[in-house]
């Protein structure tokens, strides 16, 4: 057999090998803090990737999402695909966001959004708070009494980890709030709202 025959067998040996099933996170181009955050979950037993492209806007987010699910990984029985946006406020945002949910919905996509801003997620690490906020900044400040020094591109998961728990149980009853009010979820007049807490159980599921 030739160099050139042997290397193609040898990718199709490779190519048909079945893989172990992965996490795809797809966020803001832009904005690392969610990347930095979900990286601390990857192991050997629960393999995470996030999409490539740098869109800022939800629909685009979600496209971006799909084609490095579809070009790059494939999709396999076990894969979960998350998408996780901020809703901000005040930004005229909640058509695209819909838009966006619709489309990650169809293409097997878990639509994961915070109001404001995701790090209202490391805000429930400390307390349970319904406090409506005005801006991403009014959250920031906040958790800058919390975590000293803190900044968008520190790694908190060293000093929110312990108290992981404590967070799920604060975003699942601040969840309920809102749906006990009849707010619609995944829409900035559900300030604070985040639902951080699915895919954080489904990484904790997979490395136990």
């Amino acid at each position: 057999m030739g160099r050139l025959e042997g290397f193609k067998q040898r990718g199709r040996n490779r190519q048909s090998r079945k893989r172990n099933p992965i996490i795809v996170i797809g966020c803001e181009g832009a904005n690392k803090t969610e990347e930095i955050y979900f990286k601390n979950f990857n192991t050997r037993r629960c393999i995470i990737k996030f999409s490539t492209g740098n869109s800022t806007d939800p629909v685009g987010i979600v496209k971006d999402l799909i084609k490095f699910i579809d070009n790059e990984i494939g999709r396999e029985d076990g894969d979960k695909y998350y998408v996780i946006l901020d809703t901000d406020v005040n930004q005229n945002k909640q058509s695209q966001i819909d838009k966006a949910k619709k489309i990650a919905l169809d293409n097997g996509v878990e639509f994961i959004t915070s109001t404001p801003t995701f790090e209202y997620w490391y805000m429930l690490h400390f307390e349970y708070t319904t406090k409506t906020y005005h801006s991403s900044d009014e959250v920031q400040n906040d958790i800058k009494d919390k975590i000293k020094g803190y900044t968008k591109n520190m790694n908190t998961y060293p000093i929110l980890k312990d108290k992981t728990d404590n967070a799920i149980k604060n975003a699942k009853k601040v969840e309920k709030h809102h749906l006990d009010l009849g707010q619609a979820l995944d829409n900035e007049n559900c300030n604070p709202y985040t639902a951080a807490y699915k895919v954080v159980e489904e990484l904790i599921k997979r490395n136990n």
